[in-house]
């Protein structure tokens, strides 16, 4: 591949090298759809989202790459590692750094874990942040930054790097062979469970559909009896067909996701497009912006997305301009992982709400059981006047808010309970037993429950509250795990990771090694705090402890405790190290001869 490029005089840099092999993919694949532009930018079986083998998913731009990567090398399993990343599966290491040999129960030391010989690594791109004091010219991490107001952040200069790592796919090493156990269950992590079917028009994609329903989307979407699909920029609309006038759901989400895209860069959001004639260079470049960026995350929901009719004149031009210009893809992917991660914030949020709604929490308010009460409401029981029944029952709420004590997930909660009446509001039951009472139930939604614990905390909750609480913070956990893995360097040097234990709802502290994690401290979770408050807690409480002190230079204890560091096998925004940064792995692994 020829065309404008100019390398210093070593040669092609590792961003030069990754550019190349990105657009040499990325060629291959819109070569292949221009041959036939029906076919889909994903194909069924390759659209599980990438990940690392601790679980993290690559960011957008590695994530389309690497989709593409499986699909044309067939690897079924997305998971991708770095070569020391392999390595580190056959021994653990030691406080001062001293590397053993992992064994098995028996004492014999388990299988080599490799790459194959003759596998050829591939790039991805991970983002670096260095953070510096205009006048102290003192560094401070990425994360303590963004806890800063504004006007603090303004006393600071933000200096990033794009560095390139060089993963392999699990299918390029024996773990399969030497990690049995290991790699049955990254095949289970990675099944991917595809959106209910979307080949019938009537089978509706919830979120997209609430959406538009709603209005929730960054601008007005509307459906009309019409034939064209576009995104004003002028009017700052979209306007699609009604969905019955195509041929299936795939088609009609794969439209909308695509206007989505192109809607993203409007001005005073990601400021990518601006007015441009139909045809010219800049409109040939959104459309495959839009036409990625809709690809990307239609993936994400088990969604196939063929390229939009219209967008299959620019293959040609794509193709011509790849070809002279690497850097083309590379701004190009940018914009792609802005836009697609925009849009999946957007859904993953309407999603969340959606089953909020659906899950309602249910309020004891009002228990009868004396005779007195209980006449007057089997007067409406026996005669079938339910509505009646339920009007009277709600006089007997005295207007107090939530008990969560008395909050259940189920209205009937004992042996006998019969929900008599319920409706959007409330909730009637009625236990026959011991001469009959009646439960008045008030509901509550998922998002007034997790407000109610924020404030209020689990002490005296009923069970159901308390595993919706244990749930929420799993789920706050996972969410930060995906970007970055909790971890405390100590000053002695000691790298702690952070897990939380659903079971026990605790925080449980200690190390990874070979991907075993042993457990060294466990603190209770405090609900009446996020997670980043309780992290900062057990930071104190760890830091106060004499076995993570710093004791001046004593060996196997670094001087300079260390920033939190971050697997570098995966992707997305990290700190810099405070040491020499290492040279890159070599893109081939050579055929060896043995030891």
């Amino acid at each position: 591949m020829a065309g404008n490029r100019r390398y210093n005089s070593d040669g092609p840099s590792a961003e030069e090298r990754a550019l190349e092999r990105f657009t040499e993919l990325m060629i291959k694949k819109i070569s292949s759809i221009k041959g036939d532009w029906k076919k889909p930018w994903f194909t069924e079986g390759f659209m599980t989202w990438p990940k690392n083998l601790s679980g993290r998913e690559y960011n957008g731009m590695n994530a389309l790459m690497l989709m593409l990567l499986c699909e044309e090398n067939g690897y079924k399993l997305p998971v991708f590692c770095t070569f020391q990343r392999v390595s580190g599966l056959n021994y653990s290491t030691d406080k001062q750094g001293n590397h053993r040999p992992l064994t098995d129960a028996n004492g014999e030391r388990l299988p080599q874990v490799s790459v194959l010989k003759g596998e050829k690594s591939f790039p991805v791109f991970i983002t670096t942040f260095t953070v510096v004091d205009k006048e102290t010219k003192e560094k401070i991490k990425m994360e303590d930054y963004r806890k800063l107001s504004p006007e603090e952040q303004a006393k600071y200069s933000v200096y990033p790097k794009l560095n390139v790592h060089n993963v392999f796919n699990v299918a390029q090493t024996n773990l399969r062979e030497a990690r049995p156990e290991l790699y049955e269950k990254l095949c289970e992590q990675n099944n991917l469970k595809r959106s209910a079917s979307l080949d019938d028009e009537k089978i509706a994609f919830a979120p997209l559909d609430e959406m538009i329903a709603e209005n929730l989307w960054v601008c007005p979407i509307s459906l009309e009896h019409q034939d064209n699909a576009y995104y004003s920029i002028s009017k700052d609309a979209i306007v699609l067909p009604e969905k019955s006038q195509f041929i299936n759901g795939e088609t009609f989400y794969g439209t909308l996701l695509h206007e989505m895209t192109h809607s993203t860069g409007a001005e005073g959001r990601l400021d990518r497009i601006k007015p441009a004639a139909f045809g010219s260079k800049e409109y040939a470049r959104e459309e495959l912006v839009a036409e990625l960026g809709s690809a990307l995350v239609a993936s994400q929901y088990g969604i196939t997305k063929t390229i939009k009719e219209d967008s299959a004149l620019y293959l040609g031009s794509w193709l011509d301009v790849l070809k002279e210009s690497p850097e083309f893809l590379k701004t190009t992917l940018f914009d792609v992982k802005k836009a697609s991660s925009m849009i999946a914030q957007r859904i993953d949020a309407v999603a969340e709400k959606i089953e909020a709604k659906a899950r309602p929490f249910y309020c004891s308010v009002a228990f009868l059981q004396s005779q007195d009460d209980t006449a007057r409401l089997d007067a409406f029981k026996d005669k079938g006047d339910f509505e009646g029944l339920l009007n009277e029952a709600t006089e007997y709420y005295d207007g107090n808010g939530m008990d969560e004590m008395y909050t259940y997930r189920y209205p009937a909660q004992h042996t006998h309970d019969n929900v008599l009446i319920e409706n959007e509001k409330w909730a009637l039951v009625y236990n026959g037993s011991v001469g009959g009472t009646y439960d008045l139930m008030l509901k509550y939604s998922e998002e007034e429950v997790r407000d109610h614990i924020r404030r209020y905390g689990i002490g005296r909750a009923s069970e159901d509250v308390k595993n919706f609480a244990k749930d929420m913070v799993a789920k706050e956990y996972l969410s930060t795990v995906k970007v970055r893995s909790p971890k405390f360097e100590m000053p002695t040097g000691d790298i702690l990771c952070v897990y939380y234990n659903r079971l026990s709802d605790t925080l449980d502290i200690g190390t990874v090694v070979n991907g075993k994690f042993t457990e060294r401290h466990s603190f209770a979770y405090d609900h009446d705090k996020d997670l980043t408050d309780n992290l900062q807690n057990v930071r104190t409480a760890l830091e106060a402890m004499p076995e993570y002190q710093y004791r001046g230079d004593v060996a196997g204890e670094r001087v300079n405790p260390q920033i939190d560091l971050m697997d570098a096998d995966n992707d997305g925004n990290t700190q810099e190290v405070a040491h020499e940064e290492r040279e890159q792995e070599d893109e081939y692994v050579p055929y060896r001869r043995g030891r």
